[in-house]
């Protein structure tokens, strides 16, 4: 009876043991932890290093390459002129040389810009004479337009000029209007010209336009130089 006990106290013992080590197993099983995400980038996902600076730029942002800056759009050509449009600016800078020397001759007391006043009457009214035997056509362009107004301009001056400064302002504007026309006849009307007789008439009234440019500048010359010398004497102490 005794022996019977034992072998059932036994017999539930290792039973038990090998219930204990099989739930044991699975319990390890389950608890183990899933595995975790690497830390590393993925490789097409890797930091671009500006070469420059050395700095790192973090994925996905693009880092774009400055682009030159567009070239400014080419200045559109001067309108190219005919001979009629040609012959209307010839014809007016004579006439607006007369008409400004005309008012230089009445207003002017110094003897050099008195001559200079008639030589401009004599020579550009043999230029108008020239100019009327060819009996060309005279139409308007943008360049005669704007001559036409800064002679206007430069005649109200004169006549409006009442003062001791007359002399220096006839000769300043001289200087100007003549550097404009010669500018003309070399950038826009001798390259333009057609007519085998208007060409002729400019390459004529070319010089004269240069010389006259050439007087009025010594005339300049020799007004700065006598508003130097009477400022000097003004300032000069008493001895």
């Amino acid at each position: 009876m005794i022996l019977t006990r034992s072998l059932r106290t036994t017999a539930l013992v290792m039973l038990s043991s090998l219930t204990l080590i099989d739930c044991g197993g699975d319990q390890k099983t389950a608890d183990a932890p899933p595995t975790m995400p690497s830390a590393e980038p993925p490789t097409d996902q890797a930091p671009q290093v500006d070469a420059g600076t050395g700095a790192q730029t973090p994925p996905g942002i693009d880092i774009a390459t400055p682009k030159p800056e567009a070239s400014a759009p080419p200045a559109p050509k001067p309108e190219a002129l005919n001979d009629a449009q040609i012959a209307a600016i010839t014809e007016l800078a004579n006439s607006a040389e007369i008409a400004q020397a005309k008012v230089a001759q009445l207003k002017s007391k110094d003897a050099g810009v008195k001559s200079f006043a008639a030589m401009m009457i004599v020579h550009h009214g043999q230029a108008k004479q020239k100019q009327a035997k060819l009996k060309l056509k005279t139409e308007e362009s943008g360049v005669s337009t704007a001559m036409n107004a800064d002679a206007g301009a430069t005649l109200d001056a004169l006549n409006a000029n009442l003062g001791k400064d007359f002399d220096k302002t006839y000769i300043d504007a001289q200087i100007a209007g003549h550097q404009k026309v010669l500018d003309a006849i070399n950038d826009r009307l001798l390259p333009n010209v057609k007519d085998a007789n208007l060409k002729a008439y400019l390459d004529e009234i070319k010089p004269k336009v240069e010389e006259h440019l050439r007087q009025a500048k010594q005339l300049q010359q020799s007004f700065d130089s006598k508003s130097t010398s009477t400022s000097g004497t003004e300032h000069k102490p008493a001895g």
